[in-house]
């Protein structure tokens, strides 16, 4: 290259490298997230005491540099009842990491990940250079890496950089060959398969990509070449393993232990105590778990309707679009179609970037993506430096331009906060919150996308993004002057949506909308409770259609956006607390920007309609309770009303019950409801469990059980003989002290 190519790359090199260095480690949350715990506290334990043994000054080291946040998820292995307890993750990248890590803590990690990602962008630009001018190698390069999620992963302690780094060396070494060779000296392959089983070490799956290199070479009678890399290969392997069985007394750390993930509460105290054996007793069985490779070896679960919807997430999906984080890839598929088509063995390339794609699909159909912690698709992106090995010439020139223009629009928040932007309920994929990204479908199959919520109302599941959206029990709440999208998933078709919708903001307007049928709310004056309307929205066809094994799920997308809106306060439950250490409130009072309070009536639900003739066929006896007790009833009842009773949406009928004195005083109005097991047909019977919680204080007492049409009216208002009742008396709980004592 160039003498002003290598300048400009040394000096973006020279800048990248050492601002790691001058940083407080970041990241959302402040502490250390996802797998890191393990990854980072290997690489010290190896670079101080080097073993992989976790031990109480392991923990010592967490806390003193992270001592604002508590250790979660710490992943830990053993083999003899946690007598020995040894770092549960693959050691090799915090084996390479350990001397950063001693030089610089966390920090020096990042550093470490930036200069392999560095020298991915020179690998690139000197193999591309082959078939390109030097610069225009370089700048392909360069976008192609850091225009993309792997800048992200930079600031994780974790070996995704590392995988990375590890099958981009091994295709630079079996592709590109010095200026006069006709394939590269067997040197260059011994190390492209060792390079290779870096990778494969961790990640298994990437051997794939070594298949098309073997494969030319033997379809070629290259035999000599094709078994130095084997060699290369198995000899990296071999000594991977072997370290690994020195040091924790296995090959690897998913075969033959026990491992789970505990939490680092405080310095100087182990997070898990040995199980104790009593004298003559068997030591406890080593078993698997849900995280050995078993799982591998599992018949897939998913149907090829849903494989077919994941694909096409996996390619262009809001959170995790192989296209949308790095869009190089796209440009590299397009210039192989166009120059590199002739190639055998980029053929075999592209083939096991699709297999891997596949694997991660058919095998883990609903955390294909890698899990609650990713940006991207946090498992492929080890595999996506192979794209940049399926281009040769880079023509018209232009078509980089278009790839960094791309890129500004798409990866500019990641960019410029690869460490996760703050903000309402901020979360790593903060930056989906921003215009282009609306424009892509939200990965609705996904089992975790941090940021969202759910909203189970009768038998259908609205949900949303949480800072935009706010369930409030049978309501929920949208953000004024937002957009905001919510997911309505239904077991059936729909036609129709009915909604109560409520503004706090004077002069508020709430634009509401399907994909069928849009309408715009003006609300005037209104007080302290708001002001109501009702609303109803054609849907027409659902958005998209779900087949999974359990059934058909159809999903409907709606928009609201409310122009202004009020601060209103709510209570957030905290979960429970497993380190005392780091106290927390049980309940904190937070404020939310209501734009609209929205409640889901249901489908089509006529609030007039007279629902309110039953029948009861049986009540369960019973005649005593403990005070306090939540306890159930059986009870077996028959629509006898002209009309079917719902069991969706907010409006639908419920049982429920109240509770009277000997005086006849009603003591608890609005008891504890039960859903119906079916929206009920007129002349239908159901049989119930119903929940009831008896009152908290002794006596004699009167349980009036009640159906509920929710938002409109009991049965009893309507129809006073609906309603059943029953003499219960109400005993003291057991330790309660007797009235008067």
């Amino acid at each position: 290259m160039s003498r002003p190519v290598v300048f400009t790359f040394l000096a973006l090199g020279l800048f990248l490298v050492l601002f790691p260095l001058t940083l407080g480690k970041p990241g959302l949350p402040a502490g250390l997230k996802s797998d890191e715990p393990a990854y980072y506290l290997m690489a010290l334990s190896l670079a101080y005491d080097r073993d992989l043994r976790l031990e109480v000054k392991d923990v010592d080291r967490a806390f003193r540099e992270f001592p604002f946040h508590k250790v979660d998820n710490l992943i830990v292995m053993t083999d003899d009842g946690w007598r020995s307890v040894y770092f549960g993750k693959p050691y090799l990248y915090s084996l390479f990491a350990a001397p950063w890590a001693r030089l610089a803590g966390a920090n020096g990690l990042t550093a470490f990940n930036m200069l392999m990602l560095l020298a991915m962008v020179a690998m690139g630009g000197v193999y591309l250079s082959r078939f390109n001018p030097p610069w225009l190698a370089l700048l392909f390069s360069a976008g192609f890496f850091l225009l993309s999620n792997a800048f992200s992963y930079v600031f994780w302690l974790h070996p995704e950089v590392f995988n990375m780094f590890g099958v981009a060396a091994c295709l630079f070494f079996g592709l590109h060959s010095r200026e006069g060779e006709a394939e590269p000296a067997l040197w260059r392959l011994a190390l492209s398969g060792a390079a290779l089983s870096l990778a494969v070490y961790n990640k298994p799956m990437l051997a794939l990509l070594g298949a098309p290199l073997v494969l030319a070479w033997l379809l070629r009678r290259r035999f000599r070449a094709a078994l130095v890399w084997l060699a290369g290969a198995a000899v990296s392997l071999g000594l991977a393993a072997g370290l690994a069985l020195a040091l924790t007394g296995h090959p690897t750390s998913y075969l033959g232990v026990r491992r789970q993930g505990v939490v680092l509460c405080q310095a100087g105290q182990m997070p898990i105590a040995p199980v104790v054996v009593p004298p003559g007793g068997a030591p406890p069985p080593v078993r698997g778990t849900g995280g050995a490779w078993t799982w591998i070896f599992q018949a897939p679960e998913i149907g090829p309707a849903e494989l077919a919807e994941n694909f096409g997430y996996f390619l262009w999906g809001r959170h995790t679009g192989l296209f949308l984080y790095a869009p190089f890839t796209l440009l590299s598929l397009a210039l192989f179609a166009l120059f590199g088509w002739r190639d055998a063995r980029r053929w075999g390339l592209l083939a096991s970037l699709l297999a891997i794609a596949l694997f991660f699909l058919l095998f883990i159909p609903d955390n294909w993506q890698g899990g609650g912690g990713f940006i991207g698709n946090r498992y492929f992106v080890n595999a996506v430096p192979a794209f940049l090995f399926l281009v040769t010439r880079i023509a018209p020139a232009a078509l980089v331009l278009l790839g960094y223009a791309v890129g500004g629009l798409l990866l500019g928040p990641i960019l410029f906060t690869p460490f996760g932007a703050g903000g309402p309920e901020p979360t790593l994929q903060s930056h989906v919150r921003n215009r282009p990204f609306r424009y892509f479908p939200l990965e609705l199959g996904l089992r975790e996308v941090p940021g969202y919520d759910k909203a189970e109302i009768g038998d259908f599941t609205l949900s949303g993004r949480r800072d935009v959206f706010l369930p409030r029990g049978e309501r929920f709440w949208a953000r004024g002057a937002s957009f905001v999208e919510l997911w309505l998933a239904s077991p059936r078709k729909l036609s129709t949506l009915r909604f109560e919708v409520r503004s706090y903001a004077p002069g508020n307007r709430v634009r509401v909308a399907t994909a069928r049928e849009e309408r715009q709310l003006d609300f005037g004056e209104v007080d302290e409770a708001g002001s109501a309307t009702g609303l109803s929205l054609a849907v027409g066809e659902p958005d998209r259609v779900r087949h999974l094994p359990r059934g058909i799920l159809y999903l409907y997308r709606l928009e609201v956006e409310p122009a202004d809106g009020r601060p209103r306060s709510w209570v957030r439950e905290m979960p429970p607390n497993s380190c005392p250490a780091f106290a927390q409130d049980d309940r904190l009072t937070e404020s939310f920007f209501v734009g609209a309070e929205l409640a889901f009536l249901g489908e089509g639900t006529d609030l007039a309609k007279n629902v309110y003739s039953l029948a009861w066929h049986e009540v369960e006896p019973r005649t005593e309770a403990a005070a306090g007790e939540r306890f159930h009833l059986r009870v077996v009842l028959e629509n006898t009303s002209g009309e079917p009773w719902s069991s969706s949406g907010s409006a639908r009928v419920r049982l429920a019950y109240h509770w009277l004195d000997g005086a006849g005083r009603e003591v608890v109005r609005d008891g504890r409801r039960t859903e119906l097991p079916l929206p009920l047909a007129s002349g239908a019977r159901a049989e119930v469990q119903m929940d009831i919680e008896a009152p908290g204080a002794p006596g004699a007492y009167e349980l009036v059980i009640d159906p509920v049409f929710e938002g409109v009216a009991w049965f009893s208002e309507k129809n006073p003989g609906a309603t059943v009742r029953r003499r219960i008396e109400v005993l003291p709980a057991a330790g309660m002290a007797p009235i008067g004592s």
